[in-house]
């Protein structure tokens, strides 16, 4: 369990920023429990909100904790009525190139596709560690009136644009091979 609080000094100002937030929430009402936010790029469904502090679940089930105050100091969406989902594409990129470059051109080549939103924002994780190679995880968001056409061919656009950026990805006969090997 994470929890995201404004870093201030005092411990009392931070009570008081929190509280403060909790009002804006009561009178407000910018979300309610099992609404779907983003809260200074933090994406969950809240679970909880009281006074001081809310609970958002993440979409890969982890509880945050967040203190008031970024309501009031932070970004926040309601993407409940959005109609918006994740994509989650896979791609494996040779342990011989540098991930911050290679990051940043699968950033580009999101940032450049007019079908994915801009927020919430895309996230790249390395999900394995293999013998040749690393996978990555591709989370962009897009309308849930693409994410077919989406789901379907942008894994193999983004393969083919970092090949013309010069990058080493793994081909398919090697990621066989490598499991082979394991098998």
């Amino acid at each position: 369990m994470r929890t995201i609080t404004h870093k201030m000094k005092e411990p009392f100002l931070s009570s008081l920023f929190n509280l403060s937030g909790g009002i804006f929430l009561k009178t407000i009402k910018p979300f309610k429990k099992g609404d779907f936010i983003e809260v200074n790029g933090e994406i969950g469904s809240v679970t909880s909100s009281n006074w001081t502090r809310s609970e958002i679940k993440t979409i890969d089930g982890e509880i945050i904790k967040v203190g008031n105050a970024q309501f009031l100091l932070g970004t926040l969406n309601n993407l409940s009525d959005k109609n918006i989902i994740r994509l989650e594409l896979k791609l494996n990129v040779s342990y011989s190139e540098n991930m911050t470059e290679v990051k940043q051109s699968i950033y580009n080549f999101l940032k450049g596709h007019s079908n994915i939103l801009k927020s919430p924002k895309s996230k790249i994780t390395v999900t394995k560690l293999h013998k040749n190679h690393v996978e990555l995880k591709v989370a962009p968001w897009c309308l849930l009136d693409h994410f077919l056409e989406l789901d379907y061919k942008l894994e193999n656009d983004m393969y083919k644009h970092l090949l013309n950026k010069g990058f080493n990805m793994p081909n398919k006969e090697e990621l066989f091979s490598e499991i082979r090997e394991i098998a």
